[in-house]
């Protein structure tokens, strides 16, 4: 028991030391591209001293062009964020003259904007407008990305911006002047981590489903929930869905944050309840828990009726509330002392710290030297492994613990069994001589029955396999083919019968020898053999350099590609023999059709081997087919 207990230390050691070892290696890797991005900066970043006013009427452009200078209130800081506030806004601001053929762009770098309108003026000239947001379909952006992106006219002359914003959720504008070249780099930097996140995410939930189809455990299953809505969340934040997912669904653009943000609560309440195991300790809190699993359930419905501007309110307040009560409980298993609540809790800090840092920089308190949703995602990543982790520790001990109870029973079961036959050892003593005889001399009959059927087996093995290549030879081809071809008949399925012969083989054989002859003819069978793959079918040395291949259930065009690529092997695969490549090629024939029940059974061998010498005939290296059918009206005349 010691030492079983000193064993059980050193493998929870080693799984920790595993968990940091991932979590180094991911958040090395991470940060790097994340430092790569962040090296291609912007131009000019606007926020401090952009005008803005929220008219309480509806002016149209005109009016707002014409507002006194009292009318605009100034930008003091660094964030142009205005909370949920789905008043309609205007921004306007001066860009100072760029240079001529530099081909500027205008970034919004938010992309959950539902009404933008924007107005590049010159002077009193209007140079472009463009109208877009997540009310809109996608493809009548300017710009086909995720974020909000204009053209700005080729000018060397000052630029006066005039946006109109009109949102339904939070509304943040944060605004950045590119040259076309450098946001290039930045947006192909910036696509590669989101392509590893979201593949990381997407590799995650899938192979936990596959984990769940093989188990039939619902941990695995409400994990891969819990990624997948994690994922749609951080998609539909980042733009990426409406981008890539639903271009052309308004409807859903407007409400997917907070569809799968309940569905990821959902999925993340009912996975505490999998694996915090809190119904050991406190009914409550598991009541809770499952209360918190229905009740976002019901949000997500929800989601689908209730106006946005006013949900998402609701749905952060619960979502903050929900997390910090799953945080707690976790806190409170990991105190007394449950492993996997300690992992479990590391994995929600991981996030919760992220997500803490990243609200800190978007107050403009912190400067962490890159954009906050990249810690998001880093935060995310180590937050969706250490809990693949901990579902994976969490079904190993249930294991250990269906097993250890299972080997309590059988102690118990043993027991009873001994008891019982010690009771039972007077009054069977006899009869049990008696059956020790029988059953001795029955076992020794059935040691000599399988050492004879073992024997026979390596018989037949033996007389069916060809000595020089190691696959089947004439023999078993014989009977092979006589039973596939009943089954065809009786069946009513497609049978293809090839034959195969090495080209120029007697000249190989006088120029370089019979050992060189034969090691071709191994050569050519083992290629053959890695080509046909399916069980059922079937490679057989029909006799010198030609072999036979029988596919069942196979059709001609199935047949002929698999056909094509034996040739192609043999022809671009060498035989090296001495140190010497010798380049060998094989021409092939063959024959396919459903037998006929009056057929002849040797029909498709006749067809096949026609085929082998039209194929010949015509150039060799070549496959060649001929129909069956002609040699039944053969047989039968």
């Amino acid at each position: 028991m010691m030492h079983l207990n000193l064993f059980t230390q050193r493998l929870h050691f080693w799984r920790y030391a595993l968990v940091i070892l991932v979590s180094v290696i991911c958040v090395t890797g991470v940060l790097r591209m994340v430092e790569l991005v962040s090296s291609a900066s912007a131009h000019l970043s606007l926020a401090k001293g952009v005008e803005y006013q929220i008219p309480a009427n509806n002016p149209d452009i005109q009016q707002v062009r014409q507002s006194r200078a009292d009318e605009w209130l100034v930008e003091q800081s660094d964030l142009l964020s205005f909370g949920m506030d789905n008043q309609v806004y205007w921004f306007r601001t001066t860009l100072p003259a760029l240079e001529k053929n530099g081909d500027w762009l205008l970034e919004l770098d938010y992309g959950l904007l539902d009404d933008i309108q924007l107005w590049i003026d010159q002077g009193d000239q209007n140079l472009a407008f463009y109208h877009t947001g997540d009310t809109l379909p996608f493809a009548q952006r300017p710009v086909l990305h995720e974020k909000f992106i204009f053209p700005l006219p080729d000018s060397d002359q000052p630029l006066t911006l005039y946006i109109r914003v009109k949102t339904d959720g939070a509304l943040k504008l944060p605004m950045y002047i590119w040259r076309s070249d450098k946001f290039a780099v930045f947006n192909g930097e910036h696509n590669i981590v989101m392509g590893l996140f979201f593949g990381f995410i997407t590799a995650m939930a899938l192979s936990n489903f596959f984990f769940f189809i093989t188990s039939r455990s619902l941990s695995f299953l409400v994990y891969s929930g819990y990624a997948i809505s994690l994922g749609l969340t951080l998609m539909s934040l980042h733009g990426l869905g409406y981008k890539y997912l639903w271009p052309d669904n308004t409807w859903l653009q407007g409400r997917s944050i907070a569809i799968f943000a309940n569905l990821t609560m959902l999925c993340a309440t009912q996975f505490s309840v999998y694996m915090l195991n809190v119904a050991s300790f406190s009914p409550i809190t598991d009541k809770i828990l499952r209360w918190l699993t229905g009740f976002f359930g019901f949000m997500t419905l929800a989601a689908l009726i209730v106006p946005y501007n006013l949900f998402i309110r609701i749905t952060l307040l619960c979502l903050i509330i929900t997390v910090v009560f799953i945080y707690c409980v976790a806190i409170i298993r990991s105190i007394r002392g449950d492993r996997i609540a300690r992992l479990y809790t590391l994995a929600w800090t991981t996030l919760l710290a992220s997500g803490f840092i990243a609200s800190l920089e978007n107050l403009n308190l912190v400067d962490i030297n890159f954009n906050s949703q990249y810690l998001l995602m880093l935060g995310g990543s180590i937050e969706t492994l250490l809990l693949a982790l901990v579902l994976a520790m969490s079904y190993t001990q249930q294991r250990e613990d269906k097993l250890q109870a299972q080997q309590k029973a059988l102690e118990q079961e043993i027991q009873l069994r001994e008891a019982r036959e010690e009771t039972l050892a007077v009054q069977e003593e006899a009869q049990h001589d008696l059956e020790y005889k029988v059953q001795e001399r029955t076992l020794e009959l059935e040691i000599a029955l399988r050492e004879l059927h073992e024997v026979n087996r390596e018989l037949e093995e033996k007389n069916t396999q060809d000595a020089l290549t190691g696959i089947r030879n004439r023999r078993h081809f014989d009977k092979r083919y006589l039973a596939e071809v009943r089954r065809s008949r009786r069946e009513q399925t497609p049978l293809t019968v090839a034959m195969l012969d090495i080209d120029y083989f007697k000249k190989i054989n006088d120029t370089e020898g019979h050992l060189t002859g034969d090691e071709c003819i191994r050569h050519v069978a083992q290629l053959i053999r890695q080509a046909v793959k399916r069980p059922t079918d079937d490679v057989c040395r029909y006799g010198g350099e030609e072999f036979a291949i029988l596919l069942p259930n196979t059709e001609r065009s199935g047949a002929e590609q698999l056909l094509e690529s034996i040739r192609s092997s043999i022809e671009q695969t060498p035989v090296i023999v001495g140190g010497k490549e010798l380049h060998v090629t094989v021409s092939i024939g063959y024959s396919a059709d459903v037998v006929a029940l009056k057929a002849p059974d040797d029909y498709l061998i006749r067809a096949a081997d026609a085929a082998l010498y039209d194929a010949k005939n015509a150039g060799r290296n070549r496959i060649a087919w001929q129909i069956a059918a002609p040699y039944i009206a053969q047989e039968s005349s």
